[in-house]
């Protein structure tokens, strides 16, 4: 995709999100402004498929709660790294669940248009 219909289509999204009522808060998640700082032309999270929001979430929490928990050890004498990777692939497993769900619900509520059609 070219970089000018990408930037149309996100304007039209963002442009139908805001006509529907969705704040942009909840449209412009941290994760999508991460990602479009590093250059990557991704979705915005109410118009990406299920599933990739389930992959994005799922990373981005646990990489978070990995480091979280490592601060949190850090200044104990030993450090363990199974529990941390383990507790943080669950932690980051129910968290893009849970996205997943919510852009999924939020997605029929608001009647988006898919991607495609913008």
């Amino acid at each position: 995709m070219s970089d000018s219909t990408y930037k149309e289509k996100l304007d039209k999204a963002t442009w139908e999100l805001y006509e529907k009522g969705v704040r942009r808060k909840q449209s412009h998640t941290l994760l999508f402004k991460l990602l479009r700082m590093l250059g990557f032309e991704v979705r915005l999270p109410h118009y990406s498929k299920p599933k990739l929001v389930f992959v994005f979430s799922s990373l981005y929490f646990a990489v978070l709660f990995a480091a979280f928990l490592l601060y949190v050890q850090y200044k104990s004498n030993a450090i363990h790294l199974l529990p941390i990777i383990v507790s943080s692939l669950i932690a980051g497993v129910f968290f893009g669940a849970v996205m997943m769900f919510v852009t999924s619900y939020n997605q029929k509520k608001h009647e988006l248009s898919s991607w495609e059609d913008l």
